[in-house]
């Protein structure tokens, strides 16, 4: 009866760990916005637009909408066009946070083909996998 019941407690250990294996292979929050980090500072737009969700949607903090994609492919037109007028644009990331589905960044933006220096923090919201909705407060 024991070598039983062991046997059942061993198979749901296994099937427990073979579950948790496969829910791993699945990109973290952190990996997605950093993948599009690492994106941007190639200027690679269609591998910046991959860990985007179909419908992404960008606001200036807290709640101002400034631009809704319809779809991965406009987001990636559209920051293909950003990276052509920005050759030298480049992110660097001051600092992370991370709290379940959501990342905030405070991030340096340098490059830019009108001189500015951009200081934000940039909170990214995380839905089914994909970044979904972006935050930007920026410091002047």
């Amino acid at each position: 009866m024991l070598r039983a019941e062991l046997l059942v407690i061993v198979g749901m250990l296994l099937l427990a760990n073979m579950a948790a294996g496969q829910t791993s292979n699945a990109p973290t929050p952190e990996r997605l916005v950093q993948q599009q980090i690492d994106a941007w500072n190639r200027h690679d737009a269609e591998a910046f637009a991959a860990p985007y969700s179909d419908t992404t949607r960008l606001y200036v903090f807290p709640d101002k909408l400034t631009q809704r994609f319809k779809s991965r492919q406009e987001l990636q037109q559209y920051y293909a066009q950003f990276f052509a007028k920005n050759p030298g644009v480049h992110c660097e990331v001051i600092s992370q946070l991370s709290v379940g589905n959501t990342v905030v960044l405070a991030e340096k933006v340098t490059g830019r083909s009108d001189g500015r220096v951009v200081n934000s923090i940039v909170t990214y919201k995380i839905e089914a996998g994909k970044i979904a909705r972006v935050y930007f407060d920026y410091r002047p």
